[in-house]
Order: structure tokens, then C-alpha cells, then sequence
């Protein structure tokens, strides 16, 4: 109870943060991208990813991600362990496409009541970035990412709706490690078939407690496929 109260305080000072915060600038941006899932044994699974990212209003193209995942559930399938690895080119702040390498390991756990589905995700995630192409204070750069996610089914529909908060802190700067970054997204999922699911996203980046914060709003596409 008082780690839920702790963090319900660092949420909402984060928040004030964003909106106190002076010189912020936005942009705009789209993500398209495709996933496969597929259950390699009974009780592991694996999840593929490919995604494009585009920035500065979408006339930029920023990120392309390729990424791998496998999941362990336990608790009757109310608690996911993943381990990801995943291969990124981004451009980077010198002007220049740079090679990138990211692992992760996440904890999830979940909750159902009626139609609504009750998440929270706890992920470790470090990047890796090329020093042959920009000189790096901190590398590789290791973020804790803390999610909460609720998720709706409506009855008799093939419209599900979620919407989540991740709050994004940076742990391995000596000189700032703090959180600077909240996200917020808003899906909907329409499925198509028993397999087949198409994803549209609204997605919020809210830069704190950086020296030129940055709000980016991103529409995102996703096709699913679920073996």
C-alpha cells in the first residue's frame, strides 16, 4: 500500500511537471507497424515485431525497429515474464542514421473484472547506441518503464478500447537520472477475424525534467496477427 501511495505522489508531480515546465516545443509523427504472435511451447511465446516511426510533422523518418520477444506466464496466466531484443536504426542528434542495439525484461501482471482488464507492466530496457557516430555521455542508456493500462471489451462487438500512462526514468545517469518522459496512449482494436486484429493509436510523449522538453503527438497503425 505505501509503494502504490509513493508512486501515485511521483505520478502526479510528474504530471505538474509537464505543464509547469517552460520553452516546450511539439511535433507530430505516425507509427506504422505489423506483429506476430505465436505460442512456441504451452508455456512460452514468442512475439515479432516491425515498426516505422516518422517526426518532425511527419516529413522526417525517424526509427525503424525490429524486435523479438519471448513471454513465460505463471499464475494461471495472470503474470507475463518477457525477455526482448530488438535491432533499431534512428536518426540520431548529429544528423545521421545510427545502428542501435536494445535488450529488455519485463515483469506484467493482470487483472480481469467483468469487461475491463487491469494492467501494470515493469520494464528494464537498455539501449545500446554506436559511439562510431556520436559521442555519448551515457552509454548504453538504461531506462525502468512502469506502466498501468486499463482495457475494455465491449459486448457483442469486435471493438476493444485501452488506455495506459508509462512513465519513463532514466537510471543510469549520474547527472540525471530522473524521469523524463510520460507517455500516454489510446487504442482501439478492431478484430477482423478470430486471428486477424487491426490497432489505431493516439500517442502522447511528454518530455520532463529535460533541457529542451519536447510534446509529441503520434496516430499509429498497427496490423496483428495472432497464430
Amino acid at each position: 500500500m505505501l509503494r502504490g501511495k509513493w508512486f501515485i505522489v511521483l505520478l502526479l508531480a510528474s504530471v505538474c511537471s509537464v505543464f509547469g515546465q517552460s520553452g516546450r516545443t511539439s511535433d507530430f509523427g505516425a507509427i506504422l507497424s505489423a506483429k506476430f504472435d505465436a505460442d512456441l511451447t504451452r508455456k512460452l511465446a514468442i512475439e515479432v515485431e516491425e515498426e516505422l516511426r516518422f517526426d518532425h510533422n511527419c516529413t522526417q523518418f525517424d526509427r525503424w525497429l525490429n524486435s523479438v520477444e519471448l513471454e513465460y506466464p505463471f499464475l494461471h496466466n495472470r503474470m507475463h515474464v518477457g525477455l526482448s531484443v530488438g535491432a533499431i536504426r534512428r536518426y540520431n542528434d548529429h544528423n545521421f542514421y545510427e545502428n542501435r542495439a536494445r535488450v529488455g525484461l519485463d515483469v506484467n501482471y493482470a487483472e480481469t473484472w467483468r469487461r475491463f482488464k487491469f494492467s501494470y507492466r515493469s520494464r528494464l530496457m537498455t539501449t545500446f547506441r554506436d559511439e562510431r557516430v556520436g559521442d555519448y555521455r551515457v552509454n548504453p542508456k538504461m531506462y525502468w518503464r512502469n506502466r498501468f493500462q486499463v482495457a475494455y471489451q465491449m459486448p457483442n462487438s469486435r471493438f476493444k478500447y485501452e488506455l495506459s500512462t508509462e512513465l519513463h526514468w532514466l537510471v543510469n545517469d549520474p547527472k540525471a537520472s530522473v524521469i523524463d518522459n510520460i507517455r500516454t496512449v489510446f487504442t482501439v482494436d478492431y478484430r477482423l477475424s478470430r486471428r486477424q486484429h487491426l490497432e489505431f493509436s493516439a500517442r502522447m510523449d511528454n518530455d520532463i525534467q529535460v533541457k529542451e522538453p519536447v510534446d509529441r503527438l503520434y496516430l499509429g497503425f498497427t496490423y496483428h496477427y495472432k497464430y
